[in-house]
């Protein structure tokens, strides 16, 4: 298991101030659920966070990890976005 779950918010704000590797100092391994993914990378294609979190993936230091209980996900995307809804529901 990752030493940390993280969301859009924390891989696009340590890029912006060069601080990404934080997370692998801290925590070793990280997980990202595939609507972060898609949110930093593929949406966000040339903004920061993007070519980082490529990088980190290759690497290895940073895995895509689908959430298995989709009925959470479900219930927490009425109030927030997708992202976050499975940013908390890969926790264990």
């Amino acid at each position: 298991m990752p030493g940390a779950i993280v969301d859009s918010s924390t891989l696009i704000h340590l890029s912006c101030i060069g601080r990404l590797a934080l997370l692998r100092e801290f925590h070793g391994k990280v997980a990202i659920p595939p609507a972060v993914w898609q949110e930093v990378v593929e949406e966000g294609k040339g903004r920061p966070g993007a070519h980082e979190l490529e990088a980190a993936r290759r690497s290895g230091w940073i895995k895509v990890l689908t959430p298995k209980n989709q009925d959470l996900v479900k219930v927490l995307k009425q109030e927030l976005d997708q992202g976050e809804a499975e940013t908390i529901a890969l926790a264990p």
